[in-house]
């Protein structure tokens, strides 16, 4: 009997244990499993909560097979399975866990098909223009190609771009003000994903008023022609000076190559010859380079070209409406309008004119208006008006006072350029350049009483420059190309209030052509995503940007070799590229006429060899070529005894590591010394750090994580020694 009572308590107990774990475990399987939104590689699943369970877990296999998979514990009742392939089709099952992790077991399996391909997800569209607008989408399971189509609403046909393999994607050449309806599909292999749903967006209005342009170019003009920059008092130009004195006037302003087609190509690029290919006069320009007209014109600019866009450059590209002349042509010329030549008996100066009025009063209305005013003058053969032809003809000229050749430390190919007029025919040629340029002075008053008339001069960037300097018998020389003031430099004269007080004078940083195209993406609004290489002129007149040491670069010419320089604010180093050594050093404060080269006095020893290092950097950062030589030479006469010897001191300065990025180290290594004075500027010469190492140790580390990115120069002073440079980049 005992045996028996403790056997019935013991069946008691083990059946009171079981009823406790299926009483801590009696969830209910989860009910309504649904699986849906499936993708090619992805199946969202849900299912109904289950009362007291403590998580859920998700398992799926492939219809047909033994194998399941498992999810991690969920805690939500919805759930993703990703990483699954392409057109198959799957089984899903969904399970209640207690918190002891026991189970009823998972609900009958639920079967759905992935897609054979998926179409993009999350389309925004963005940065929407007056013509243009970015399209962005997501690309799942993997997908990296896709077709777009947009049409404008209302339309039943749609334009379709194919193969696009990035996640996201600018449309161009948009009608202003219009709906557009936009929506995309994945293309996988041999099939495509179905559309998504259509995205509509509305341009926008470009019926603001102000940020027009008119950008008024001279043609082989010189910077000191006009009395605002020095010229005679007597040649009266109101027009043009009120340019500068209502707004901003850039003392040093110098294009980047001293000749019309390069200079030119580069006002409508913002790179550098080498980068465009107008390397020189008769070159064409490199194709898919983009051009500051086009971009204007695609946001929404009424463009307009009148006069000379460029030797060998073809028709204007980027403009609505153009009209050119034919040649150096100044009496009725054949004019070239919107592809159909047609000859207009007149003075390219008058003819010019009014062609820039039909540009400006055919504007439609409410459209901002970018007009480009090229004119000839006063290039050679230079012929004034008529009305023109007796001015001044009583004024004391201003004759070069440096009418003589070179007679040491001048370049062999400097006598190709020797002009061999007598001084009564400079005078002539300098007389007919005033009187060409009170054409221009007539132009620019008509501009400006036309903007006036209109209300549009205070909202109208107005900027007038010329291409490039002239040579006019100074060092007995002519024309332009050489690095030499009366060449290199032009006037730059930038009206518009907005951006620059009346008086503004620009003297602490060196403008440039590229400087243009940069400043006028400034004004319209649109971020310089082109790779252009220039300034704003706004930041180099408030301050905030200073260019304290320009590239200069010429290319093949017939007499001269190729040139490479760099203008500071206070002197200019050339490099010809001779076959043998051919260097000039101009110190153009004490010789601002550039009468004698420097470049074997050994009081500049220290700057001429930075200024190498400098022009060598910003070869570099420009990504510019090393040209090819020419046979010509330095001339030089007497004796080098005592003059700058062009060997490198015994000093070896080291920096490295190379690229540098958190830290640098300097060291000096093998010479005598006691200390070594260091210092580390940027390109622009600004000083970022300064010190001394002595022989016992030789080193110093300087921590550049806070600078930008960029090249730098280190220097090395020992007492009795010149300087060493070395560059260094910082990522």
């Amino acid at each position: 009997m005992r045996f028996a009572f403790f056997f019935c308590n013991a069946l008691l107990v083990l059946a009171l244990s079981m009823f406790e774990a299926t009483a801590q475990c009696s969830l209910a399987l989860p009910g309504n499993v649904k699986a849906k939104n499936q993708t090619s590689c992805s199946v969202d699943i849900s299912w109904k909560a289950v009362s007291g369970s403590s998580y859920y877990k998700v398992r799926y296999r492939i219809h047909g097979t033994l194998t399941w998979e498992y999810s991690a514990e969920l805690y939500a009742t919805s759930y993703t399975v990703n990483n699954l392939a392409a057109s198959t089709l799957y089984e899903f099952a969904v399970a209640s866990f207690c918190s002891d992790g026991s189970t009823q077991g998972y609900s009958a399996p639920v079967s759905k098909e992935t897609k054979k391909c998926t179409a993009p997800a999350n389309v925004t569209v963005s940065a929407v223009t007056v013509s243009s607008a970015t399209i962005n989408w997501t690309g799942l399971c993997g997908s990296t190609t896709f077709t777009l189509q947009y049409r404008t609403q209302g339309s039943s046909s749609w334009n379709k771009i194919k193969n696009i393999n990035s996640y996201s994607y600018t449309l161009t050449g948009l009608t202003m003000s219009s709906t557009y309806e936009v929506r995309l599909q994945t293309n996988c292999g041999s099939g495509n994903s179905g559309w998504t749903s259509i995205i509509a967006f509305t341009t926008a209005s470009n019926t603001l008023p102000g940020r027009n342009i008119i950008l008024y170019v001279l043609d082989d003009a010189r910077y000191d022609a006009f009395s605002v920059n020095g010229g005679p008092s007597w040649f009266v130009t109101p027009a043009i000076n009120s340019l500068a004195n209502e707004g901003a006037n850039f003392k040093l302003s110098i294009p980047t190559t001293s000749q019309c087609a390069p200079s030119r190509a580069s006002i409508y690029t913002g790179v550098y010859a080498h980068v465009h290919g107008v390397e020189k006069n008769g070159d064409a320009m490199n194709s898919g380079v983009p051009l500051i007209q086009q971009i204007l014109k695609d946001h929404g600019y009424h463009t307009g070209f009148v006069g000379k866009y460029g030797q060998y450059l073809g028709d204007p590209q980027g403009f609505h409406w153009w009209a050119t002349s034919d040649g150096n042509v100044y009496e009725n010329a054949t004019y070239r309008i919107n592809g159909v030549d047609t000859l207009i008996v007149g003075h390219i100066t008058d003819v010019y004119q009014q062609l820039a009025m039909d540009f400006l009063n055919s504007v439609p209305a409410g459209k901002r208006f970018a007009l480009f005013f090229f004119t000839r003058v006063p290039h050679e053969p230079t012929q004034p008006r008529a009305s023109d032809a007796s001015l001044y003809v009583n004024e004391p000229l201003p004759f070069p006072s440096n009418f003589s050749f070179y007679t040491n430390n001048y370049p062999s190919f400097y006598t190709s350029g020797i002009w061999t007029a007598d001084s009564a025919a400079v005078r002539e040629k300098i007389l007919k350049t005033f009187q060409s340029l009170a054409g221009a002075e007539a132009n620019v008053a008509a501009l400006l009483s036309w903007l006036d008339s209109k209300g549009l001069k205070d909202s109208t960037l107005f900027v007038l420059t010329s291409d490039n300097g002239y040579l006019m018998g100074e060092h007995k020389l002519k024309e332009k190309v050489l690095a030499l003031e009366e060449s290199i430099r032009v006037p730059l004269f930038v009206r518009y209030p907005k951006w620059f007080a009346p008086g503004t004078v620009v003297t602490q940083s060196i403008s440039a052509n590229l400087d243009i195209a940069v400043t006028l993406l400034e004004l319209a609004g649109i971020p310089n995503i082109y790779g252009m290489q220039g300034i704003s002129l706004r930041s180099q007149a408030a301050g905030s940007v200073s260019r304290t040491a320009l590239f200069y670069q010429t290319g093949w010419d017939p007499y001269y070799a190729k040139l490479r320089a760099v203008r500071t604010l206070t002197d200019i180093f050339i490099r010809s590229y001779c076959k043998s050594t051919c260097e000039e050093f101009y110190d153009l404060v004490a010789d601002p006429k550039q009468n004698s080269n420097q470049i074997f006095n050994p009081s500049y020893a220290s700057v001429i060899a930075m200024r190498k290092v400098t022009l060598d950097s910003l070869r570099t950062v420009y990504g510019d070529y090393t040209p090819t030589k020419k046979t010509c030479s330095l001339v030089t006469t007497g004796s080098r005894a005592g003059m700058l010897n062009a060997a490198s001191p015994d000093i070896r300065l080291l920096v490295f590591p190379q690229p540098a990025d958190e830290q640098i180290t300097i060291t000096v290594d093998e010479i005598d010394f006691t200390e070594v004075a260091l210092a580390i500027t940027d390109l622009q010469g600004r000083l970022l750090w300064q010190g001394t190492i002595c022989a016992g140790e030789p080193l110093a580390r300087i921590y550049t994580a806070s600078w930008p990115a960029g090249v730098y120069v280190a220097s090395a002073t020992i007492a009795g020694q010149p300087v060493v440079y070395r560059t260094f980049v910082k990522n």
